[in-house]
């Protein structure tokens, strides 16, 4: 009887107590700092976003001027400088001087090129986090299952010693002191299947984290209940934050930009070139005047139809191509903010449906199944159903709590919304 009274404390106990994170665990934030920190595709966007805005520049500046170098007018059955009076040794400068507006247009699309990369990098940054987020709750889930799992191979055992002693004093059958040893190996079966999907886990974490070496992780104790809002507040922030609606208005500008430039593509560029031409003394020593020679040059736009028609046309193109992407996303996204908050808001209700209600049923009767099988009113696999009930009922209650966490965090991907710790690292490198 003590056995057995002392079996129901456990199971209350273990119902009712959320597990506790061992004092080695390692908390989501950290690892999210890291996993920024670490990710080499984060870092190769912002060495992007550094290589653009350089070329803004570049792009923004006149062409380099072409210095030139000749003799000119050399006889050739003497090839002597003297000779003839048009002979020049000429050193000429030439520059370039692009049709207005076009430097402008094409630092522009080079800055704008790089606000659309850091709409990407957040992206990343978001798709990182999410991808972390789900990975580290599937592994605090897991370790609870182990818990729990451990908590009710210990309480099966000691229904089995107590089996054996009313056995042994003939007040039971032999049919329950197997029965009990098979759902104790059934239970030794899950805990291997767990512990391999631990492990699994931990490998994705460090794969995500790209760590150089492997380390185990350990979560943390039970999280709380992510907070409900309105659906209204999510979509707002998703239009003022969303990295991927960001990125297709980023386009839709940089197309119309690239459309500009390919308009003034037919006005033309025209080089401007500065000669000075030195001229030798002739065959009795007089000396001859230096030339200097000034003209200017630009191309002709014979081929218009062909070529800058043509480019306007697939600029033109692009941007229509642009403007529906861009429609298309912003008309989709709200419904999948909805689709996700409903999850989550579900999966909170249910949660606390579990945790409220069911779980304190199940734990009842699991209490009255002991004591009925104490008293010979109940049978001994009665009694181990109505423990594994009530563990499912509890690892059903953090399921929900997990699936409402991963539901956070895939709103908070198409919301843009930053951890405080990842935004002032992202804000540091590109701060404007």
């Amino acid at each position: 009887m003590t056995r057995i009274i002392f079996t129901v404390l456990l199971i209350t106990v273990w119902v009712m107590t959320p597990v506790i994170g061992s004092a080695g665990s390692e908390p989501l934030g950290g690892l999210l700092r890291e996993a920024v920190m670490n990710n080499a595709d984060i870092q190769a966007t912002r060495q992007v976003i550094e290589g653009l805005e350089a070329a803004a520049d570049y792009d923004g500046s006149l062409p380099n001027p072409k210095l030139g170098v000749g003799l000119i007018n050399v006889p050739v059955d003497s090839l002597s400088l003297g000779q003839e009076p048009m002979t020049q040794k000429q050193v000429s400068i030439t520059q370039r001087l692009p049709w207005p507006g076009k430097r402008g247009l094409r630092a522009e699309a080079r800055l704008l090129s790089a606000r659309k990369a850091e709409a990407r990098l957040k992206a990343q940054i978001l798709s990182l986090r999410r991808e972390v987020v789900e990975a580290y709750y599937d592994l605090w889930f897991v370790a609870e299952s182990l818990q729990l799992n451990e908590d009710l191979s210990g309480l099966v055992t000691q229904a089995i010693h107590a089996s054996e002693s009313r056995y042994a004093a003939g007040r039971e059958m032999q049919q329950a002191v197997l029965s009990g040893e098979l759902a104790l190996n059934q239970l030794t079966d899950e805990k291997l299947a767990l512990e391999g999907r631990y492990r699994k886990l931990e490998i994705r974490i460090n794969r995500v984290l790209q760590r150089e070496t492997y380390r185990g992780v350990s979560p943390g104790p039970q999280p709380d209940l992510p907070r409900l809002r309105p659906v209204g507040d999510w979509l707002s922030q998703a239009v003022e934050e969303n990295p991927r609606l960001e990125s297709l208005g980023r386009s839709v500008a940089l197309s119309r930009v690239s459309l500009s430039l390919a308009e003034k593509e037919a006005m033309p560029d025209v080089d401007v070139k500065v000669a000075y031409g030195q001229r030798e003394a002739d065959a009795t020593g007089r000396s001859r005047d230096d030339f200097i020679s000034l003209s200017a040059s630009f191309p002709l736009p014979v081929w218009k139809s062909r070529r800058e028609d043509r480019l306007v046309a697939s600029k033109r193109a692009g941007e229509r191509a642009a403007i529906l992407s861009y429609q298309g996303y912003q008309r989709s996204l709200p419904h999948r903010i909805d689709g996700l908050a409903n999850d989550m808001a579900t999966a909170v209700e249910r949660h606390l449906f579990y945790r409220d209600d069911l779980v304190p049923m199940a734990r009842q009767l699991s209490e009255a199944a002991v004591f009925r099988y104490e008293v010979g009113k109940a049978s001994y696999n009665i009694m181990i159903d109505e423990l594994m009930a009530a563990m499912k009922a509890e690892l059903t209650a953090r399921k929900f709590l997990r699936d409402a966490l991963v539901a956070e965090a895939k709103l908070k991907e198409l919301t843009g919304a930053l951890d405080p710790g990842v935004h002032e690292l992202m804000k540091s490198n590109f701060g404007k």
